[in-house]
């Protein structure tokens, strides 16, 4: 009966669920407030680095898995578009956290650019950064975990950025208006070319506060599960 399938599960003073087992206790609180003690071990600093590195893990796992469902141009291609609506969404998030003002100039984009990149992961990238004038700034980028990545899964030759449409999506998050040159397709540090981009602010610099912009790329077509007979990737982290 309808009473009897609802007796397992009974609403407490605090409007959390306990499960009824034959009258035993729930012993989740408990295990959670043990669980607590476990993890202030670990400073503040070590919770974070752990957290980055278990979303890097399983960004790595995501893309193989596509890969090996749908193919490898098809993972690449959804990875560039999932990882600009990612960054769409983190602009959004830390604007509204932090209250952050709206972007004016390159020298406050910068800076907006710093504390995401601070928060989300600071030690995966070296890279510099030099404004040029008023309207526009460069990007050079030394070290980079994907390039790292994909180098030891044996993909470099045919991988395709996906770092640059991340930052693409915070610019079109914060609605600004900008050129980018080169067009950040295949990977350049596996051409042995340098790593640089250059962005340049549309308006002489002055964004204005914008509404957010439509992202640059969408998926293109639809794609079914198929059978991947290609090499199988090994894990890249």
């Amino acid at each position: 009966m309808a009473g009897d399938s609802n007796e397992g599960r009974r609403m407490t003073a605090g409007g959390r669920g306990e499960a009824a087992t034959g009258g035993a206790r729930n012993v989740q609180p408990l295990v959670r407030r043990k669980a607590r003690h476990i993890l202030r071990q670990l400073s503040p600093g070590e919770r974070e680095s752990l957290i980055i590195k278990c979303w890097m893990s399983h960004d790595a796992r995501w893309f193989m898995a596509v890969a090996t469902a749908f193919g490898l141009d098809a993972a690449i291609r959804l990875n560039r578009v999932a990882v600009c609506e990612e960054g769409r969404a983190e602009a959004r998030r830390l604007v509204r956290r932090l209250q952050l003002p709206p972007v004016q100039t390159v020298a406050d984009y910068l800076l907006v650019q710093e504390v995401m990149i601070g928060l989300l992961g600071p030690d995966l990238l070296d890279y510099t950064l030099t404004q040029s004038g008023e309207d526009g700034f460069e990007l050079r980028i030394q070290r980079c975990f994907a390039f790292d990545n994909v180098s030891r899964a044996g993909i470099a030759q045919q991988y395709e950025c996906g770092i640059l449409p991340r930052l693409m999506g915070w610019l079109d998050e914060l609605g600004v208006d900008y050129e980018l040159s080169p067009e950040p397709v295949k990977c350049l540090k596996a051409q042995d070319r340098e790593c640089a981009y250059a962005f340049r602010f549309k308006a002489g610099g002055d964004t204005g506060a914008r509404e957010p912009r439509p992202a640059r790329r969408q998926p293109a077509g639809r794609l079914e599960p198929k059978a991947h007979a290609g090499p199988s990737l090994p894990a890249m982290l």
